[in-house]
């Protein structure tokens, strides 16, 4: 979500790929050591429902969350429904995009 968020608004970033981390090095960025984790001004932003926020305040436009109420509350549903329900779930399986071998139940369980 955070790096589509920064394409749509069309900012300019380096993507680091890294994977979570408890290393103190990591956990200095991102207290929990979870990805994504942002690099604003020698600080940093984790969690992705705080990164869109912040991208969405410095870049107004395109505006990632609507003006009317309800509908930005809607924005923010999936901002943490997606992470919860469908990324966390699939996270499972990501070993087959690295070319590691995902239980056969594990495939079943996420609808591979």
């Amino acid at each position: 979500m955070a790096k589509t968020a920064l394409l749509e608004k069309s900012l300019e970033f380096e993507e680091v790929l890294t994977a979570p981390s408890q290393k103190p090095e990591y956990l200095a960025h991102s207290p929990m050591g979870k990805i994504p984790c942002l690099e604003v001004e020698n600080a940093f932003v984790s969690e992705s429902a705080a990164i869109l926020e912040y991208i969405d305040a410095i870049s107004p436009e395109p505006a990632l969350f609507p003006a009317d109420p309800w509908q930005a509350a809607k924005v923010r549903e999936l901002v943490q429904a997606l992470p919860l329900y469908i990324e966390l779930p699939a996270r499972r399986g990501y070993g087959a995009l690295r070319g590691q071998d995902v239980a056969a139940e594990i495939k079943d369980e996420i609808g591979v």
